[in-house]
């Protein structure tokens, strides 16, 4: 399957876009001795949607389905081959020391480490950092529990995870590597990458003050208020920087956008299309220079660690990579089965300002995930509708970044977001506290301040 989408798009053609339809049904069907509850009603869904695509559209719904499934194998690839650098990631040394250096700064300096610690190594490693950070983080806390009373050590988990995980959700405004990039960029036609990196960016920063004001707010009241309580806080050195550590890391970052770019300018496919086919070959080498470093010279070892990638690490991502594309199967076609006119009609949207409706797609976004909704169908769905109403003169690179903020506010604001599910699974944390009590009041701040960028931006680009 994951052959069939990097064929798909270095030659789109009617019979590669079949070949790749057919490869992700049979992907579903060999690998749903992996799949849970969500992955089979999403499956469900699916039929049904397909089946009222047929009764509406007839004989003319063939031809977008295949289109549609061709898009949710490309993906479902992406994620799974993006996969493999979460392996060479958990087995690092130098991603392990990394880790380590960000959990275990000074109270002042500790929420820059984590914000901006998590905003980079998820470029590298997506939803990988935060499952490598988490534990991390939670080790660190637990380690000194019995130095200070347990509100103490509660306090500094909430202010590290949050920190890792606000950092972590903005990264996709920008990064190549982001599979919500990947979508909006397929989703929403005419949308200008450049532009909707450069504007990411700039949020981001923002981004950072915003929640570094926050948690510095949040700190110096519990502050008070445990040492109204005679309360004291412990104080530990920080460790020492790991340049080399660092340096190694920097290597694997740069190396995998150098071939990603090589195969962006030698095949003229998108650069996260690049990034696609070059995750596992950059993971390849990544995994032998392990090897190397740790003088074990092993050619079992090696070819057994190699062979793991593809025996157990990639079908192991098969549902997070089957949820991606069957939510973005059901937005995609979904989008298509809408009268359009009915829909401006009913929701007066004829003439509407077109910022306000950015704005409301940013909100509707995160609304939608705290209901159960995959984000990745809601900006699928938003985005094919929205972008095929004229009416609206929404201009393309605007929507695709609303839709990229509204999955970013997602992340920290919703307890069906993938960041809570996974620091539920991995660290013991709930749902609802992660989004709402730890994260409600960053996240209403954020959606302010990017409500503000994307007003502005419209007025500039329109």
């Amino acid at each position: 399957m994951c052959v069939a989408a990097i064929v798909a798009t270095l030659a789109d053609s009617e019979g590669t876009r079949v070949a790749s339809a057919i490869l992700f049904l049979i992907f579903l069907i060999f690998n749903r001795r992996h799949f849970g509850l969500r992955e089979g009603l999403l499956v469900a869904l699916s039929l049904l949607i397909t089946g009222i695509a047929v009764w509406v559209l007839g004989e003319d719904a063939l031809q977008p389905v295949i289109f549609d499934l061709n898009r949710a194998t490309y993906l479902c690839a992406f994620i799974m081959l993006m996969t493999s650098l979460r392996y060479g990631a958990m087995s690092s040394d130098a991603v392990l020391a990394i880790g380590r250096y960000m959990t275990g700064q000074t109270t002042g300096r500790r929420y820059f480490s984590l914000h901006v610690g998590g905003h980079f190594m998820g470029v590298l490693l997506n939803f990988g950092a935060i499952s490598l950070l988490g534990p991390l983080i939670k080790r660190g806390v637990d380690s000194k529990a019995h130095e200070v009373s347990p509100l103490l050590s509660a306090i500094r988990l909430r202010r590290q995870i949050s920190a890792l995980c606000r950092g972590f959700s903005w990264f996709n405004l920008w990064a190549p590597t982001s599979i919500a990039l990947a979508v909006v960029l397929t989703t929403v036609p005419g949308s200008q990458p450049g532009i909707i990196a450069l504007s990411g960016m700039i949020i981001a920063l923002i981004m950072l003050l915003v929640g570094w004001t926050e948690d510095r707010y949040f700190g110096a009241r519990i502050r008070r208020r445990m040492e109204s309580e005679g309360t004291l806080f412990g104080r530990t050195p920080a460790p020492d920087f790991p340049r080399f550590e660092l340096l190694r890391f920097l290597g694997v970052a740069f190396s995998l956008l150098a071939l990603a770019w090589f195969i962006h300018t030698a095949f003229h496919v998108s650069l996260a299309a690049g990034i696609m086919m070059a995750a596992v070959p950059t993971s390849i080498v990544w995994i032998v220079v392990q090897w190397m470093l740790r003088g074990d010279h092993s050619a079992t070892k090696l070819t057994s660690r190699i062979g793991w990638l593809f025996r157990r690490t990639l079908p192991e991502g098969s549902p997070e990579a089957a949820t991606l594309g069957l939510a973005g199967y059901m937005g995609l076609l979904g989008a298509k089965l809408v009268d359009r006119d009915w829909i401006v009609g009913a929701a007066d949207l004829d003439g509407s300002n077109p910022a306000i409706v950015c704005i409301a797609v940013t909100a509707i976004i995160p609304l939608a995930s705290c209901l159960g909704l995959p984000p990745m169908m809601t900006v699928t769905f938003l985005g094919g509708l929205l972008a095929s109403i004229p009416e609206l003169s929404i201009n393309p690179t605007v929507l695709g970044l609303s839709l990229l903020v509204g999955w970013s506010l997602n992340l920290t604001g919703s307890p069906f977001a993938a960041t809570s599910l996974i620091l539920s699974r991995v660290i013991g944390v709930s749902t609802i506290d992660y989004a709402w009590r730890w994260n409600g009041v960053f996240t209403l701040l954020s959606w302010a301040v990017v409500a503000s960028v994307i007003y502005v931006l419209t007025g500039l680009l329109n």
